[in-house]
């Protein structure tokens, strides 16, 4: 009987997987409504759990957002250091378009990630500080060097590369952050796998295109 019991019993979900609903969810939530907006117990309800669970988990709305941040910037760090490890060998030019191509699908999936930057930009304060120095920071300067490296060899134009970023991440990004938006005007489903190629195509081309020669606005005049 004993045995019988053993066999039929339902197995719970693992507190791992409980606390991976909650980071979902408040990532939804913090970059929908903001650090402010979003509540815990809404937080809880809709990650369908107990405010004392979420409370054992987290015991912070504070470390709640951080840790969900952390978890999304995490999600970006494997997406483009695996894409980049599967690139050495190749040339810096086709390696920095896939890298393009992956960061422009990382947005699509996640549109989270500059929704609660635009939050948090919003604001100004600590949560920013914390937020760029512990994790734009770092991706901004690995960008910037590679668009140095672009720009000497002639494969994008010769523009300074704090643009070139903020046109790779707000022309990447913004189609999938403003996605109600886009449907709207456009009758296009940014969401759709076709939508997402064109969108990655486009910012390629963009960058990369036939008129992305290393040239000064004094050579273009012919001074």
């Amino acid at each position: 009987m004993m045995q019988a019991t053993q066999g039929a019993r339902v197995a719970r979900p693992s507190a791992d997987a409980t606390r991976e609903r909650i980071l979902a969810t408040a990532l939804d939530l913090f970059s929908e409504l903001s650090f402010d907006g979003a509540t815990t117990r809404e937080i809880a309800r809709r990650a369908g759990v107990t405010q004392g669970l979420l409370n054992y988990h987290f015991s912070s709305k504070d470390e709640l957002w951080r840790a969900a941040v952390d978890g999304i910037f995490a999600e970006l760090a494997g997406a483009l250091d695996t894409r980049a490890d599967g690139l050495r060998g190749v040339d810096a030019l086709t390696s920095a378009k896939l890298l393009i191509r992956e960061f422009v699908y990382f947005c699509a999936e996640y549109p989270q990630l500059h929704r609660i930057i635009t939050q948090e930009c919003k604001t100004d304060g600590p949560r920013m500080d914390w937020l760029v120095e512990r994790h734009v920071r770092p991706r901004y300067e690995q960008a910037t060097a590679l668009f140095t490296q672009l720009v000497e060899a002639g494969h994008v134009p010769d523009i300074p590369v704090t643009h070139l970023y903020y046109i790779l991440t707000g022309g990447g990004s913004s189609m999938f952050v403003l996605a109600p938006e886009c449907r709207r005007l456009s009758g296009i489903d940014p969401q759709s796998p076709e939508a997402i190629e064109a969108h990655a195509e486009a910012m390629v081309s963009l960058l990369f295109g036939a008129g992305a020669r290393r040239q000064t606005v004094h050579q273009l005049q012919g001074d």
